[in-house]
Protein backbone atom coordinates (compact mmCIF):
# COMPACT_ATOMS: atom_id res chain seq x y z
CA UNK A 1 0.00 0.00 0.00
CA UNK A 2 2.72 2.61 0.83
CA UNK A 3 5.21 1.01 -2.08
CA UNK A 4 8.02 -0.53 0.42
CA UNK A 5 10.25 -2.99 -0.19
CA UNK A 6 8.61 -6.33 -1.13
CA UNK A 7 5.59 -4.60 -2.52
CA UNK A 8 6.02 -5.52 -5.81
CA UNK A 9 6.47 -9.30 -5.26
CA UNK A 10 3.15 -8.89 -3.04
CA UNK A 11 1.63 -7.37 -6.07
CA UNK A 12 3.02 -10.56 -8.03
CA UNK A 13 1.41 -12.92 -5.67
CA UNK A 14 -1.76 -10.81 -5.71
CA UNK A 15 -1.75 -10.90 -9.66
CA UNK A 16 -2.06 -14.68 -9.43
CA UNK A 17 -5.61 -14.98 -8.30
CA UNK A 18 -5.28 -19.07 -8.56
CA UNK A 19 -2.96 -19.55 -5.97
CA UNK A 20 -5.50 -19.64 -3.33
CA UNK A 21 -4.74 -16.34 -1.43
CA UNK A 22 -5.32 -16.65 2.42
CA UNK A 23 -5.71 -13.60 5.56
CA UNK A 24 -6.16 -14.39 8.75
CA UNK A 25 -8.61 -12.04 10.47
CA UNK A 26 -5.72 -11.08 13.06
CA UNK A 27 -3.65 -10.03 9.80
CA UNK A 28 -6.95 -6.67 9.16
CA UNK A 29 -6.71 -6.30 12.98
CA UNK A 30 -3.19 -5.79 12.98
CA UNK A 31 -3.30 -3.38 9.94
CA UNK A 32 -6.35 -1.41 11.16
CA UNK A 33 -4.73 -0.72 14.37
CA UNK A 34 -1.72 0.20 13.58
CA UNK A 35 -2.57 2.45 10.10
CA UNK A 36 -5.53 3.69 13.01
CA UNK A 37 -2.09 5.10 15.32
CA UNK A 38 -0.12 6.04 12.41
CA UNK A 39 -2.52 7.79 9.57
CA UNK A 40 -5.76 7.85 11.37
CA UNK A 41 -8.93 6.27 11.15
CA UNK A 42 -10.07 7.32 7.63
CA UNK A 43 -6.80 5.42 6.22
CA UNK A 44 -7.15 2.49 8.38
CA UNK A 45 -11.14 2.31 7.29
CA UNK A 46 -9.64 2.87 3.69
CA UNK A 47 -7.32 0.02 3.77
CA UNK A 48 -9.56 -2.57 5.60
CA UNK A 49 -11.81 -1.97 2.41
CA UNK A 50 -9.04 -2.12 -0.04
CA UNK A 51 -7.76 -5.82 1.67
CA UNK A 52 -11.32 -6.73 1.69
CA UNK A 53 -11.48 -6.19 -1.97
CA UNK A 54 -8.46 -8.22 -2.99
CA UNK A 55 -8.63 -11.84 -4.63
CA UNK A 56 -7.91 -13.39 -1.45
CA UNK A 57 -10.31 -15.85 1.16
CA UNK A 58 -9.88 -14.01 4.70
CA UNK A 59 -10.51 -15.99 7.06
CA UNK A 60 -12.69 -14.67 9.74
CA UNK A 61 -12.69 -17.33 12.27
CA UNK A 62 -10.76 -20.02 14.22
CA UNK A 63 -11.50 -23.31 14.92
CA UNK A 64 -9.98 -25.57 18.11
CA UNK A 65 -7.26 -27.53 15.81
CA UNK A 66 -6.46 -23.53 14.26
CA UNK A 67 -6.22 -22.32 18.28
CA UNK A 68 -4.04 -25.49 19.51
CA UNK A 69 -1.61 -24.71 16.70
CA UNK A 70 -1.75 -21.24 17.46
CA UNK A 71 -0.64 -22.16 21.07
CA UNK A 72 1.99 -24.95 20.64
CA UNK A 73 3.18 -21.86 18.63
CA UNK A 74 3.65 -19.79 20.49
CA UNK A 75 4.64 -21.89 23.84
CA UNK A 76 7.84 -22.87 21.53
CA UNK A 77 8.80 -19.63 20.19
CA UNK A 78 8.80 -16.22 21.65
CA UNK A 79 6.77 -14.36 18.67
CA UNK A 80 3.45 -12.45 19.14
CA UNK A 81 0.71 -13.39 19.47
CA UNK A 82 -0.74 -12.67 15.94
CA UNK A 83 2.17 -13.45 14.42
CA UNK A 84 1.14 -17.04 16.05
CA UNK A 85 -1.91 -16.94 15.02
CA UNK A 86 -1.09 -15.81 11.31
CA UNK A 87 1.86 -18.71 11.36
CA UNK A 88 -0.73 -21.35 12.51
CA UNK A 89 -2.83 -20.78 9.74
CA UNK A 90 -0.11 -21.17 7.23
CA UNK A 91 1.01 -24.04 8.74
CA UNK A 92 -2.46 -25.56 9.09
CA UNK A 93 -3.19 -24.61 5.26
CA UNK A 94 0.24 -26.15 3.70
CA UNK A 95 0.71 -21.94 2.71
CA UNK A 96 3.82 -20.07 2.45
CA UNK A 97 3.69 -17.58 4.65
CA UNK A 98 4.80 -14.12 2.89
CA UNK A 99 6.09 -11.57 5.43
CA UNK A 100 9.06 -8.68 5.96
CA UNK A 101 9.05 -9.82 9.82
CA UNK A 102 12.40 -10.90 10.88
CA UNK A 103 10.60 -12.41 13.63
CA UNK A 104 9.03 -15.12 11.52
CA UNK A 105 12.56 -16.54 10.82
CA UNK A 106 12.51 -18.35 14.10
CA UNK A 107 10.14 -20.57 12.21
CA UNK A 108 12.40 -21.72 8.94
CA UNK A 109 11.61 -25.41 9.35
CA UNK A 110 8.27 -25.58 10.86
CA UNK A 111 6.37 -23.15 8.71
CA UNK A 112 7.29 -22.35 4.81
CA UNK A 113 8.18 -19.01 4.38
CA UNK A 114 8.81 -16.30 1.93
CA UNK A 115 10.92 -13.47 3.32
CA UNK A 116 10.11 -9.82 1.41
CA UNK A 117 13.46 -8.73 3.31
CA UNK A 118 16.06 -9.80 1.17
Amino acid sequence: MTGEKGADTVERILAGKENGLLIPWVVLLEIYYVTKRTRGEKEADRRFVLIKELPASILWQMEEPDVLASARIKAQFRISLADCIIAATALRQDAILVHKDPEYEFLSGTVKLHSLLS
